[in-house]
Formats: C-alpha cells, structure tokens, sequence
C-alpha cells in the first residue's frame, strides 16, 4: 500500500483511533515446529517464507499493525547463538518481511519495529546501562529506515523502558509506543504500578503507552483503566492467551478466542484504542478481536495526572555500601566443620560446637550442604548453632537441582533468621536410585557463579528477576576454589569471574598436597585476586576414608606419602595434631584462615588442633 494511506493509519491510530495489531509470532513459529531454543528473530534469514506468510495470516485476520520478527534481535541476546555480528542484517530481513506481507493487503496495514530489552531482567544488574542503550541503539538504527513506527515491548521496569524510549528518540524520528509488561498484581516486576508509569512515560517523547505480556486479559483490563485515568495519550494492550503449559518439547495455552473477543471490547471501553495479542495468541485471536471491536468508537476519556519522580536505576552501588564484605581482616579465621545432626543428635551436637568453641573456632560451619541422610538441613543446623553457641556459622549452598525462585527463598528465610556468611557452590545431581542417572532431577537454574551474582544482587536489593525489593540483605559470600584440579587455569578462570559475579572469600577444596595447594594459591595471587582464602583440611579422616577419596572421586588424588603418613598415625594423635598445624604455617602467607573438618568421634583431637592454630598469631 502507498506511503500515503499507510499515514493515513498512522494518523488516525495517534490521534486514538481503534486499530487492531497482530498476535504472537512466536508462539505461531514454535507450532510451526520451530524448537523451543531456536534463535526466532534468525529465521528472518533461514525461513522467510514461514515468517512472511504468518504475517500474512494475521493481516487475513484483520490486523493493521504487525510488529517484525525482531523481538530480542540485539546484539546482546543473538550472542547466545553466535549472531551476534548479525544484528542489521536479521533486523532489515524482519522489517522487510513484514512489509511484503503488508503490501499484499487490500489495505493500509503499518509495520512497527519491535524491539525489546537489552537483556532480560535478572541479568541488567550484570551489564552497565551504556552498554544497554548502545544494544539498542544498534538495534534501532538497523529497523529505522523500514519501519513505520516502533513498539518497544515487554520492558519489566520503568527504568529500562525510560532508557529505550531515550535512546528510540536519539536514534530515530519514528513514532514510538512503550510497553511495560505487568503482573497479577497490576504492578511491573520492578513493583510500579500503571498510574506512576503513566506519568513518567507521558513526560517523554512516546506517541502511545501500554501493556503487554505475562498475563492475560482479566488483569490487563484494570491496568488498560488505570493506564487511561493517568494519560491522555493512546493506549495499548497485548495480553497473553493465558498461562502456558509445558509439554515435552512443546508449550500449549488455552484456546480463547471467543473470550478475547469479549476481552476486546472491554479493552475498548477502558480506554485502550491499539489492542492485539502477546504469547500464546494466533489469528484467531486477532480474528474474534477484529469481530468484536469493528467499528467501535474510541472511550471517552478524562485522564487526572498525578506528579511522580523520575525512575532511576538501583543498580551500581558500590559493595562497600551494600554488604559486610570481610569481617576479619588481619586475622587468621579458625572454622571448624562439623555434619548437620539428624533429630535425636542435636544436643550431642551443640554440645560439640560448644567444645569447639570453647576451644578457640572463631566459626562453625556446617560442611553439607545437601545431606543425602535424612538430617536436619543445613539451614536448620546452622540457626541452631548461632542461636545457641552464639558463633558466626559458615553456610553451604549448593545450585544443584534448585531452580532459583527456591534459592532465593531459602536464602532469605536464611537471611531473616541471622545467617551472613554463605559458600556457594555448583554441586551435583544427588544419586538416589540403583543407577548413577537414576534420581537425577532436571537441569538447574544457575552454577556457583550465578548463585553468588543472584547473593550479591540482594545486597544491593534486587531479586533473580531484576526486581527491587524492600531491604537490602548483607551476606558475606564465599565461593569454592579447587587447589587439586585436572585443569588450573580453568579453575582460575572460573575464581575470576566468581569474584566479578561478587564473591568476598574462597573456601579450598580439602588440601592433602600442600605443595599442590601452595601452587595453586600463588598462581592465584599472580593473577591479581586478592580475596580471603580459607584452606580446608581434614587431618582425623580414617586411612579408609582417604582410600576411597584417592581413588574413587575424580579430581581427588591423595599423594601416597600422605597416605603411608595417615597409616603410621593412626595411634599417633600429636602427629596428626603437629602435622595440620604445619600444613597452615606452609600457607601462612597465602590463606586468610582454615576451616578444620571434624568427624564425629574427633572432638578432642579437634579441640587440640583448634587451640594450638588459634595461638598462632596474625597473618603478617
């Protein structure tokens, strides 16, 4: 259709007119047998023709607006499949798609560049806001020339969305509609509800403003009211179809086109005058909305406006503001690492850390951190502990089959109940049948690196999804490091970005090679990262014990010398004793403390050996 009547749309769609807009093309390309991890906006170039012609479908269905495949199309999210260099050319190849579907029409039908975040929410925190706004300046700059208007959609805050709309302007003179994406309780993820981001979007250089995604029409409805009260200017609304259901390799919603159709005019009455369809709708949908809202007139509006201060960022904080970071500097930090008790044991195992204390441990840590007994968790053990020994204590958290809504959870329970200092770990798959898969659960959320950014954003007082949250937590958080690798750049590799991610101190793994564990240290310190370190050892471990570690554990290889040693020892306790005390004297210089693992039965010796390292004096 000719530029002219295309204006025509354009103009009557800012100046509130009722214009329908397509639905999902996600959900249209998944049921197309497109698999679930496959780069969407890469089929602009691989599968034109599928993406061409579910564009036409939605214009057969009545729609005048159809967004581009181009959805995440930025250079920060098509890195994931190694596109990242191929930003303008995915980006052009939608726009021109969409186009060529729009011009088969028989009627003016726009094309509007979508464009989404920069990345998704739980990873802002870990990219600087200039490296956002150049991804989407890129982005822009590449659709600008063959688009008509842009939508920028599915923004979880007002911060991000103010960003884009900024950049969108700088960028381009293209109408622009911002879209923030809001959930069952009306509020974006960030907890802004419709009338503060009315204000806020009004006061910027948008031509329409509204909601889409995550939810369905029943909430958006309300949102579409408030939005409208707040603003004289367009809404628009793109719900979801519903919740979605997993199934196999497949993601299914509900089939509701007739409940759209009446969700419509709803829509229509509240004031919205761009209503479409997000995830999980079809042609279908955009079909029965067509029906439904054919010559509707537009509501008629009387917006109040209320003052409300400009969003901005929370992120950037500096770590000194925002958590404990190392409480001992100077000292050398005796722990002593006990199992968490089952239910019958607890007073014997108060009774322990209260010995140990006594003793000289500065902290007690708990050295399970998912016990495959039935004990109590380590949670519970190390509240406990705190409560009644009054220690600091070592928290263990393992990744492992835990996705990180739970994680969170925990840790804040954890949190609430005066636990600061936390070990993170990626940990493994618990074995719980006759066969090493067997038991296993599916892939978790995140390793020890993403365990210890998730920690470090609730210090700075934002949760997994990017959201803030009303108090800042103040977790000291340690990460694992491994002096006994196959691999040690690799696993310096990983202490690195560990530290980046946040972490304040390391844990080593169980040292048995002191020389191997003095390498592994001052490679480390080579390489610039001065964390605390707390050296780990387990000098009352039995001579079957140590057998079963050498040669059953990968990554675990006890020199025989240790093990001939653990064999003469064995009714020679001050050896024992003698031998970890010199082992820390060896490591003086590189450790920071140690954390001496006492299995049950070991008390005295334990006691021993705390006392004679707690007279050791300060690291020089």
């Amino acid at each position: 259709m000719d530029p002219p009547q295309r204006r025509t749309v354009l103009a009557g769609l800012l100046a509130g007119q009722v214009v329908v807009c397509d639905g999902a093309m996600g959900t249209m390309l998944h049921t197309a047998g497109v698999p679930l991890d496959r780069s969407l906006p890469e089929l602009n170039l691989s599968r034109p023709t599928l993406v061409r012609d579910l564009h036409a479908a939605y214009v057969s269905a009545g729609a005048r607006v159809l967004q581009t495949n181009t959805f995440g199309a930025n250079r920060l999210r098509l890195a994931a499949a190694g596109l990242e260099d191929s930003v303008s050319e995915i980006n052009i190849a939608g726009a021109r798609l969409a186009r060529e579907a729009a011009q088969r029409a028989g009627h003016p039908v726009l094309v509007a560049g979508s464009v989404g975040p920069a990345v998704s929410a739980p990873a802002v925190r870990r990219v600087p806001a200039g490296a956002r706004a150049d991804t989407l300046r890129e982005q822009i700059a590449a659709l600008g020339d063959w688009v008509d208007l842009l939508i920028l959609e599915t923004f979880g805050d007002l911060e991000s969305l103010v960003q884009a709309v900024e950049v969108a302007a700088s960028e381009s003179d293209l109408p622009v509609i911002a879209q923030l994406t809001f959930g069952d309780d009306g509020r974006t993820l960030r907890g802004e509800d419709p009338a503060e981001a009315a204000a806020v979007l009004a006061k910027l250089p948008v031509a329409a403003l509204g909601a889409n995604c995550t939810v369905g029409p029943a909430v958006l409805v309300g949102v579409v009211d408030e939005l409208a009260r707040a603003t004289g200017l367009p809404i628009s609304v793109q719900p979801n179809a519903g919740l979605p259901q997993r199934l196999g390799s497949q993601v299914r919603y509900a089939r509701n086109a007739a409940y759209f159709a009446d969700a419509a005019q709803r829509f229509v009455a509240a004031g919205a005058t761009l209503v479409g369809g997000c995830c999980g709708t079809t042609p279908a949908h955009v079909r029965a909305i067509s029906h439904a809202i054919a010559g509707l007139p537009p509501a008629q509006r009387t917006p109040t406006t209320r003052a409300v201060a400009r969003p901005t960022a929370p992120t950037g904080i500096p770590l000194a503001q925002s958590a404990a970071g190392w409480p001992w500097d100077g000292e050398l930090v005796v722990a002593v690492g006990l199992q968490a008790p089952n239910g019958s044991q607890v007073p014997q195992f108060l009774q322990r850390a209260t010995t140990l204390r006594a003793a000289g441990a500065g902290v007690l840590a708990i050295i399970e951190a998912a016990p495959p007994a039935a004990r109590i968790s380590p949670v519970g053990a190390a509240v406990v502990v705190s409560d009644r020994v009054g220690s600091a204590v070592l928290l263990p958290v393992e990744a492992a089959d835990r996705n990180l809504a739970a994680l969170q959870a925990d840790m804040l329970g954890a949190h609430a109940l005066g636990l600061r200092m936390v070990v993170c770990r990626t940990g493994s798959v618990r074995v719980s049948g006759d066969y090493p898969s067997a038991g296993s659960g599916s892939p978790w959320d995140v390793d020890s690196v993403g365990l210890v950014s998730m920690l470090a954003a609730l210090n700075e007082g934002i949760d997994w999804r990017g959201v803030a949250i009303a108090e800042r937590t103040r977790f000291v958080i340690g990460a694992a490091l491994g002096t006994s690798v196959s691999n040690l750049a690799h696993e310096l590799d990983r202490v690195e970005a560990k530290l980046r991610a946040g972490a304040h101190f390391l844990v080593t793994d169980v040292i048995y090679d002191v020389e191997e564990a003095s390498r592994a240290l001052g490679a480390l310190r080579a390489r610039g990262v001065s964390l605390p370190v707390l050296a780990t050892l387990a000098p009352f471990e039995d001579i079957q014990t140590l057998q079963r570690l050498s040669y059953e554990v990968p990554e675990v290889s006890i020199p025989l010398s240790v093990l001939a040693a653990a064999k003469r020892n064995r009714d020679k306790p001050t050896e024992t004793v003698e031998h970890a005390v010199g082992v820390v004297e060896k490591l003086r210089n590189l450790i920071s403390g140690v954390v001496v693992h006492v299995p049950s039965g070991a008390d005295e010796l334990a006691a021993q050996l705390v006392n004679a390292l707690s007279q050791l004096q300060a690291k020089p």
